[in-house]
């Protein structure tokens, strides 16, 4: 399986190939095996010395200041699927539905947690979650399980999408210490809103330099939580990134201009525990496909 990974053949049917292949000797591989074999072997392996492992190697990276020069260690945890088939296979198989809710085949959802801000991102620990189960509770476990394995001062921040922009969530992540930068999203509509209306009639209070591009930064810490949340009042960080280039792209018939390419983010911490330099880090500015949107949000709580 390492040598399928080298040689990026890391299905199981590429990994048969290759020692079912006159490359089996060179590979010093004593004898061929099917995909079949490769599944059931893994499919009995426990994870939990892979992890010990994996955290120890970052442990100790960290250790040997192989992150010096990094702007700040985080956590990065989003979800995604693998696989997919005509029929259910085991308990964590979940339904796949088309546009008209008809299930046209399963497959299976894993929350990921990887280590990012260090130059790679270097992924870390899988959960997955079946029927009954679901993306945010499968994260704070994910969550939890890396704080216990690297330690709670391994890691500066958390960075998720906007989905896990949840009460729940974002109360794991409080209790173990972390601040959370997060995308901001039309799911907290209301707070999406304001912060835009508030932000577009008022100057930045910071600008700087990204490379090439010119970033302007906006920052309110008093915005109004949403239901369940914890908090007293919620922070959200508004930035425009305005790139060199002007040309003109034509899109849906009307002219956009490159310069105003954009992103939507969130971070979410305490009112004072990310100052300005830390900022210039956490709100790293992203190209999005949605030219129209003039602005990037992100949002910090307390």
């Amino acid at each position: 399986m390492l040598i399928g990974q080298v040689l990026r053949a890391s299905s199981f049917l590429a990994v048969e190939r290759l020692v079912r292949s006159s490359a089996r000797r060179a590979l010093a591989v004593s004898t061929s095996f099917s995909d079949d074999a490769l599944g059931y072997f893994t499919e009995r392996l426990d994870p939990t010395f892979t992890r010990a492992a994996l955290a120890c190697v970052l442990r100790q990276a960290k250790r040997n200041k192989a992150f010096e020069t990094s702007g700040g260690i985080g956590l990065a945890v989003d979800g995604t699927t693998v696989g997919r088939c005509a029929s259910s296979g085991c308990s964590l198989c979940r339904p796949y539905r088309n546009a008209d809710h008809e299930i046209v085949g399963y497959r299976h959802h894993v929350v990921l947690i990887s280590v990012v801000g260090t130059g790679l991102c270097l992924p870390l620990d899988v959960e997955p979650y079946g029927p009954g189960d679901s993306e945010y509770a499968a994260g704070q476990r994910l969550l939890r399980r890396a704080i216990e394995l690297l330690g709670i001062r391994f890691a500066a921040y958390v960075v998720v999408d906007g989905g896990f922009a949840t009460a729940p969530f974002l109360h794991t992540a409080g209790d173990l210490g972390l601040p959370v930068v997060a995308r901001l999203k039309a799911n907290l509509p209301e707070l999406l809103a304001a912060a835009q209306k508030r932000f577009r009639s008022q100057a930045p209070k910071l600008t700087f330099r990204h490379g090439p591009d010119r970033v302007q930064l906006w920052d309110a810490d008093d915005f109004d939580p949403w239901e369940n949340l914890r908090w007293e009042t919620v922070r959200v960080l508004f930035y425009r990134q305005q790139k060199p280039d002007v040309r003109l792209l034509k899109r849906s018939g009307s002219p956009i201009s490159r310069s105003k390419k954009s992103a939507v983010g969130c971070c979410i911490t305490e009112p004072r525990a990310v100052g300005r330099s830390r900022i210039k880090d956490l709100t790293t500015p992203r190209t999005a496909t949605d030219s129209d949107i003039s602005a990037i949000i992100t949002l910090t709580a307390c």
